[in-house]
């Protein structure tokens, strides 16, 4: 019997986990990617679980919005990058969203939310889900890393 509650506590914990949301991993700038003219070699950033974009309640979200071939987009992807390495084991979660072309209904969702209509487009989200910060176009990779630090626990 003990070692059935033992399984059964197992599981459960298993579930929590697999639950959890997964936000952009491995966030990197795209071969090729022009930072002197708009040409387009797709969308400039890359990285693994690019479709989970739910807000995460309980933790800093940072929603990036950006366009493929466009140089304003491709210089602040290169700025984000850079915040990304520099807080990436922080409890920030990244989402990133193409705006040409969402990756799902969520990003849509996203899009209608907190998009303002101009790329590039930045957006901080404390963890009781209060927009502290949202600038449209190009900012410096040190803002962007300073806006979702002073959200930070």
């Amino acid at each position: 019997m003990n070692s059935h509650k033992v399984l059964l506590t197992m599981l459960s914990i298993l579930s929590l986990v697999t639950l959890q949301a997964k936000a952009a991993e491995n966030i990197s700038m795209r071969k090729g990617v022009s930072f002197v003219e708009d040409k387009d070699n797709g969308f400039p950033i890359i990285a693994d679980k690019l479709e989970d974009v739910h807000i995460e309640p309980g933790k800093t979200n940072f929603i990036f919005f950006g366009a493929s071939g466009d140089l304003n987009t491709a210089r602040q992807a290169k700025r984000l990058v850079g915040s990304y390495n520099k807080l990436r084991d922080r409890d920030v979660k990244f989402i990133v969203i193409n705006v040409d072309k969402p990756a799902n209904k969520e990003a849509e969702s996203l899009i209608k939310k907190y998009y303002k209509g101009y790329i590039p487009c930045q957006t901080v989200i404390d963890s009781d889900g209060t927009t502290t910060w949202s600038k449209v176009g190009e900012v410096s990779e040190n803002e962007v890393t300073k806006q979702i630090s002073k959200n930070l626990k």
